[in-house]
């Protein structure tokens, strides 16, 4: 792979920059509205979280499609809930619910 970019290319990557730059932006507005809420903690960096949480999720995807195996996005997602959690203030921390298997009844 060389630095050669196509115009196609180019605008593929303009347009995934402008839907990243979306998601940012709801991001950095939900911790925004749960710091005013005073359920994240006071000297959490709102843009930081933001970045942290596009960019783990988006690599996590990545590394599953590539491995074509849920089982690393899965343990990403969960590694991210709970470091999310730790930046919560205590009072408004709910443990995240856990993913059961449903059972098949025996008739």
């Amino acid at each position: 792979m060389g630095s050669e970019v196509t115009e196609n290319d180019e605008l593929i990557r303009q347009d995934l920059c402008l839907i990243f730059e979306v998601i940012r932006h709801k991001l950095v507005a939900f911790f925004i509205k749960e710091k005013a809420k005073s359920r994240l903690a006071k000297d959490a960096n709102e843009n930081d979280l933001a970045e942290f949480c596009l960019a783990t999720l988006q690599g996590a995807m990545l590394m599953g499609k590539i491995e074509r195996s849920s089982r690393s996005v899965e343990a990403t997602f969960r590694e991210t809930l709970a470091h999310l959690q730790q930046r919560a203030v205590a009072s408004s921390v709910k443990p995240a619910p856990r993913r059961t298997r449903s059972r098949k009844r025996a008739t």
